[in-house]
């Protein structure tokens, strides 16, 4: 069984991704912050990462270099969903590692389902 982890301090975007993804054969654990998604991802060593950048606590592409630091976090795909579109946000987010980068204000339900089943093999 794949477990995704969706880290968005959003709760509807947390409660509708999560929604999309529970079948049989995926696992769903959320969170609301960096902090605690770092914490679930200690725990859980998700197959795949789904977050936000600008949260609370701690953001999004701090918690994915924290990730980063352990050896079973190195390889973990990435999507990132925000409504930053600025091209710093984007290039520090290429550099932390990430998949993927989408933006909430433009990206589509199917084309982000697309890009799961993309990451999850």
């Amino acid at each position: 069984m794949k477990t995704v982890l969706i880290v968005d301090d959003n709760e509807l975007v947390r409660k509708s991704l999560a929604a999309s993804l529970i079948t049989n054969e995926v696992r769903v654990e959320t969170a609301a912050n960096g902090k605690e998604g770092l914490q679930k991802a200690e725990e859980f060593h998700p197959d795949l990462l789904i977050t936000d950048v600008h949260m609370p606590e701690m953001d999004g592409l701090q918690m994915i270099d924290a990730i980063r630091q352990h050896e079973w976090g190195v390889k973990i795909p990435v999507i990132v969903m925000t409504v930053d579109e600025g091209t710093e946000s984007i290039n520090k987010a290429l550099e932390a590692g990430i998949t993927v980068y989408l933006s909430k204000n433009t990206v589509d339900p199917s084309g982000v389902a697309d890009q799961i089943k993309i990451a999850l093999g």
